[in-house]
């Protein structure tokens, strides 16, 4: 099973250092990729339900240092040679999509064809009316904006309806089939995926992800294509702490990745380093 790192990204130490020193040691440990999170505007408040923890409420505070995701992960682009960079996930209905291919691209060419970009249309209802963008429309928002990324990243002239004709460079190195890997395990969520999407990758217990991959492989068959043209990959969350048995049950489910995040809490960097190295030796 391939292994996935999150970088620190977020807290104390999102800072240059500790994301390259992360990137650096995960890709001499032989991790295949390095994934960042994001939120754009925290509100200081919300009702929102938090999905992936039992109390509904999200671990991190409002005022928590939260880099954006592509000026991180070209951190670790010029830190490294081989692991892939990934988002996990970005928040795409927030974005203005022109913005995101431009900026996916340049990544991709940058790394020499490294990019993964994870997409996930958000739950955060609050964070939705700072940026003035409807909550109810962020589905609509995501399918859209994936079909606008390809274009961009095909041929030239782009063209969109009601736009005029344009050019945009540089090119993905991957071309237009940059993957694009979509989070969620809603059915609205493992539908785009079966639509448009390379991958997928929700934050989900082995017996949850077992039940919704069936969900996917009828969707899939349905859309005319196979479970072979999927990336696999799961982030198991912080409820369920990474074992040999929970891996083999993952496995079993028909994951192909695990995107585990390191604690990144308890003090300095080289804490963090050490935790990075004990859950690299559980794939290893």
């Amino acid at each position: 099973m391939d292994l996935g790192i999150s970088l620190p990204s977020l807290g104390p130490l999102a800072t240059i250092e500790a994301i390259g020193a992360v990137a650096t040691r995960a890709e001499s440990l032989g991790v295949g990729s390095v994934w960042v999170s994001e939120h754009i505007a925290l509100p200081m408040d919300y009702a929102s339900r938090y999905p992936y923890s039992g109390s509904g409420r999200a671990t991190f505070s409002p005022q928590a240092s939260w880099l954006d995701p592509f000026l991180a992960l070209t951190v670790a682009a010029t830190a490294t040679t081989r692991v892939r960079l990934g988002t996990s996930v970005l928040i795409l209905p927030l974005r203005p999509p022109l913005l995101v291919a431009k900026a996916a691209a340049t990544l991709d060419q940058l790394s020499g064809g490294r990019m993964v970009l994870g997409v996930g249309s958000g739950w955060l209802r609050e964070e939705f009316e700072v940026l003035g963008v409807a909550f109810e429309q962020r589905g609509r928002l995501t399918t859209e904006a994936i079909a606008t990324m390809r274009a961009c990243w095909g041929d030239d002239p782009v063209c969109l309806d009601g736009r005029p004709p344009f050019a945009m460079s540089p090119k993905p190195v991957q071309g237009a089939r940059l993957p694009i890997v979509c989070g969620g395990h809603t059915d609205a969520a493992l539908g785009r995926v079966a639509a448009c999407a390379d991958g997928w990758q929700p934050i989900i217990d082995p017996d949850g992800f077992a039940a919704r991959r069936t969900v996917l492989e009828r969707l899939i068959s349905e859309a005319g294509r196979s479970m072979d043209e999927l990336w696999l990959s799961v982030r198991p969350g912080r409820e369920n702490p990474l074992t040999p048995a929970l891996l083999e049950r993952y496995a079993a489910a028909g994951a192909t990745a695990v995107m585990v995040s390191p604690d990144y809490s308890r003090g300095p960097l080289e804490a963090a380093l050490e935790d990075l190295e004990r859950v690299a030796t559980l794939l290893g």
